[in-house]
């Protein structure tokens, strides 16, 4: 099975790495800039699964990739417009998109343009980043995929997915409830980035603050509540207590790529998760104080600030 990795940082860089290690076709489809990084110094991963470099196969182009069959794509949400006319190519060429993309809204976008035969719905648990010299720096256990079918794809095809992600050593799920598991994901992402972000801190700071934990478990709770008026049916008070029970079960050191982002200077995915939550609370008639406020905190550094 020959997977594209769209988007080679520390997630789609990570995975593709460990696919690739353990043997299976896998091409890297990356910027110019990215292209000459990773062909001078290859792709290093540090990982507490262990250390490796591999020399990977690289693209500019979809036009360059043969036989695709699956689309891992990593991008950041602000770069998905822009990526649009190059997941047609591959689509064209009979690959499938399994997306990785914080967020949940970008998935009506992909449906709407290459519809559920060709779109799966997909969402990864990984705390990495990238170091000075653009290599991947994986620093929990956890190295998680959840996938499944939106509709139209064939049982055979996915149970071999499955299996080529379990070859490769990572912790995979094939869900028939994806877009519930999709929106668990989304509780849980918006809630922990946007305190670890607006606090400048780790989990653990939060945690252990009263103050800052009530925060928290408003900010669970009002997703969640979107999430109902979605149509996603998430129980409240336990989907609040097994996201708080799941932080807690961290290591206290642990943060976000929203708060990495934000230490670095550079543009905040706010708009697809906190951003997104306001959205469609607005649209739904619920009033979400709360996320609106971790929201307004974040916005002014949105578009990056050196």
């Amino acid at each position: 099975m020959h997977i594209v990795v769209f988007g080679a940082g520390a997630v789609g860089g990570y995975f593709g790495g460990k696919l690739a290690q353990t043997g299976n076709p896998v091409t890297f489809l990356v910027r110019q800039n990215r292209y000459h990084q990773l062909k001078t110094s290859g792709l290093t991963i540090q990982s507490v699964h262990g250390n490796f470099t591999i020399q990977p196969e690289l693209a500019l182009s979809p036009e360059e990739i043969d036989k695709p069959d699956v689309v891992l794509l990593a991008v950041k949400n602000y770069h998905l417009d822009g990526a649009m006319s190059q997941l047609q190519t591959l689509v064209n060429k009979g690959a499938k998109i399994l997306p990785l993309l914080n967020g949940v809204e970008h998935i009506d976008v992909l449906l709407r343009n290459f519809g559920d035969q060709h779109v799966l719905g997909g969402t990864c648990y990984i705390e990495s980043t990238l170091d000075a010299e653009g290599g991947i720096v994986h620093t929990s256990p956890m190295h998680d995929i959840v996938f499944g079918s939106l509709g139209h794809v064939n049982e055979e095809w996915l149970g071999e997915l499955l299996h080529v992600f379990q070859r490769s050593g990572i912790n995979v799920t094939q869900s028939h409830a994806i877009l519930k598991d999709m929106w668990t994901k989304f509780v849980f992402l918006t809630s922990i980035s946007g305190l670890t972000a607006a606090a400048r801190s780790p989990i653990g700071v939060i945690l252990n603050d009263a103050v800052a934990r009530e925060l928290l478990e408003h900010v669970i709770r009002e997703v969640v509540q979107v999430a109902n008026l979605r149509g996603i049916k998430l129980p409240v008070e336990e989907t609040i207590r097994n996201t708080m029970t799941k932080m807690e079960g961290m290591s206290p050191t642990m943060t976000s790529s929203l708060h990495r982002d934000l230490e670095k200077g550079l543009p905040l995915e706010i708009s697809s998760l906190q951003g997104a939550v306001v959205k469609m609370a607005i649209e739904s008639g619920l009033a979400v104080p709360h996320v609106a406020s971790v929201y307004a905190v974040l916005h002014p550094f949105e578009t990056g600030q050196k």
